[in-house]
């Protein structure tokens, strides 16, 4: 079972971003994506985006880039001013990072039997991109941890005895984040969600469907599959049915210290009738790797990840030079 839980910042993948894609450069790293979520307004708007994801089995990790407003953002002059905010499956909030007007800072706060709220040594910088990482643990206490640039910048504990549950929403409240200017420019990309496994330090390149290979079993065209429509898609009539494909995009930085995995990711509905499973599967040297088929529901699209932590053709670790150059959907 993959360890992802929310991989994606596109507006097919979290809900509340349609028409603020932008390929500024300063709103994400392009060695891992092609564009990034742009805001632009006053200290007032109210821009709220979520990603909603699978309560996790272990302790939830958020990681994402920010680049924080580019005016007066050492300035926090709102008192409704709200970053993150963690809710469980009962739409009880659990969590939050909250910036702070009598400190300028953003704080973690643990919602439990009481709130409790943790110092802070975060001052967001002006306009300058940073990587955020949260870890999220919810038992008989909940514990939230705030990183930035993979430094502990806040954290709180509360008691659980009343039992909320593990988070399964995150909403960047993106609101009075900073400062008295009208015109401010900020940005959120590369969003990550994760089961047990530190997001500290770990990038995922986004790369899509490009040419049909070995395999067009399916109806419908590739380009449903690389136009970030969600209305677009190909359909299996049978189990079985395979379509495979190159890939374009980013191709990851220059320097790694190591290839923890490879994710493939699909948004896949059952139809009325005819296959109600989908599989990822990489194809290497002429052989098909499957994943494990998940079984989807008939009433909304679901994602849908399978992972490879190894190369699976001999079971070694992963480096840029045995990455598979093909990859595709299976119906299962």
């Amino acid at each position: 079972m993959s360890y992802i839980l929310h991989l994606g910042h596109q507006p097919t993948d979290i809900s509340g971003v349609a028409g603020s894609l932008s390929t500024v450069a300063a709103g994400f790293e392009e060695t891992l994506d092609v564009n990034g979520i742009r805001f632009n307004g006053s200290r007032t708007l109210a821009a709220p985006f979520a990603v909603g994801f699978p309560a996790p089995v272990g302790d939830m990790w958020l990681g994402f880039r920010y680049v924080p407003p580019n005016n007066d953002s050492e300035s926090i002059t709102q008192s409704n001013a709200g970053f993150l905010e963690f809710f469980d499956a009962e739409n009880v909030r659990i969590a939050q990072v909250r910036p702070l007007t009598s400190t300028n800072r953003y704080h973690a706060e643990a919602h439990g039997d009481t709130v409790e709220q943790g110092s802070s040594s975060y001052f967001a910088p002006n306009g300058q991109a940073q990587w955020v990482d949260v870890r999220l643990s919810v038992g008989a206490e909940i514990t939230i941890e705030f990183y930035v640039d993979g430094v502990l910048q806040s954290t709180a504990t509360a008691a659980n005895t009343g039992g909320k549950g593990k988070p399964v929403q995150v909403v960047f409240t993106n609101v009075g984040l900073h400062g008295t200017s009208q015109n401010r420019t900020w940005y959120y990309a590369h969003v990550a969600v994760l089961d047990g496994v530190s997001t500290i330090g770990r990038r995922f390149v986004r790369r899509i469907p490009n040419a049909i290979a070995s395999f067009n079993e399916m109806v419908g065209s590739i380009d449903a599959l690389s136009d970030s429509d969600i209305a677009t898609r190909v359909a299996s009539t049978t189990a079985g049915q395979r379509m495979s494909f190159s890939l374009t995009g980013p191709t990851g930085p220059a320097t790694v210290s190591a290839i923890a995995g490879v994710h493939l990711k699909q948004i896949a509905q059952a139809g009325t009738d005819g296959p109600d499973a989908t599989a990822g599967f990489l194809r290497m040297g002429g052989v098909n790797h499957d994943a494990t088929p998940v079984t989807v529901p008939d009433l909304a699209p679901v994602p849908v990840y399978s992972s490879w932590a190894i190369n699976p053709a001999d079971a070694s670790p992963w480096s840029d030079l045995t990455l598979p150059n093909e990859v595709g959907i299976l119906s299962a």
